[in-house]
């Protein structure tokens, strides 16, 4: 049995290694889901939630997208508890909170957000360069987002976002998540030059589906600033 969750394993990064195509992202839950002790097995389990995390930022309907999260969320918070002092679980459970929260009603979004911060941050103790920085990078994005009372700030996302680049410069995720929040803080040069330091980063064939996806938006920001100014 050992070998065949391996084998499972094996092809289920090798599909989500193609996320590009959503339709490898699926088979690679398909492939997951064929393993009988799949509740069982961490290594199943958080990666069952980046499946699930990834499909549901790419559903446009909002309910269905609440549903793989939820589902996501039950997967990732298994791993968690199976192995609490790996970085995966925390990681996946609280990226698939964050995206719950953002698809629920206010009154259900605080407390999913503050679950996801708890998550994230126990992640970024264990292992903040964990998927090039995401720990940091999403913690930044939350304090972006969110309000002072639960963990929001300007000063606090400044400063996770400044560490997720110090470790990982290239991240196209983490520079345009900065450009986006010095937009709205009216820091137009600097997230102009963010953006352009992001379309010049060079091209990792791990991030490939972000990095393509990234650029555009990249270039359609610039776009909308070259217009405004």
């Amino acid at each position: 049995m050992k070998q065949s969750i391996s084998t499972i394993i094996e092809r289920a990064d090798a599909l989500y290694a193609g996320r590009e195509q959503i339709e490898m992202v699926r088979a690679s839950v398909g492939q997951l889901e064929s393993v009988a002790v799949a509740d069982d097995d961490f290594e199943i389990s958080w990666r069952m939630g980046r499946a699930l995390f990834f499909l549901g930022q790419e559903e446009e309907r909002r309910d269905r997208a609440a549903a793989l999260h939820a589902r996501g969320v039950e997967a990732c918070a298994r791993a968690a508890r199976l192995e609490p002092h790996r970085v995966e679980g925390h990681f996946w459970l609280g990226v698939n909170l964050a995206l719950q929260a953002q698809a629920a009603n206010s009154l259900a979004a605080l407390p999913l957000a503050w679950r996801a911060r708890r998550s994230l941050e126990r992640a970024a103790r264990i292992n903040p360069a964990y998927h090039a920085a995401g720990p940091l990078r999403v913690l930044a994005r939350l304090a972006h987002k969110l309000p002072r009372l639960v963990g929001g700030g300007d000063a606090r996302a400044r400063a996770e976002f400044a560490r997720a680049i110090e470790i990982a410069p290239a991240n196209t995720v983490t520079r345009l998540y900065f450009a986006e929040m010095l937009l709205d803080a009216g820091e137009v040069a600097r997230a102009r030059r963010e953006l352009e330091t992001l379309l010049q980063a060079p091209l990792d064939a791990a991030w490939e589906f972000e990095t393509t996806r990234d650029r555009s938006r990249a270039r359609e920001m610039l776009e909308r600033i070259r217009s405004s100014t």
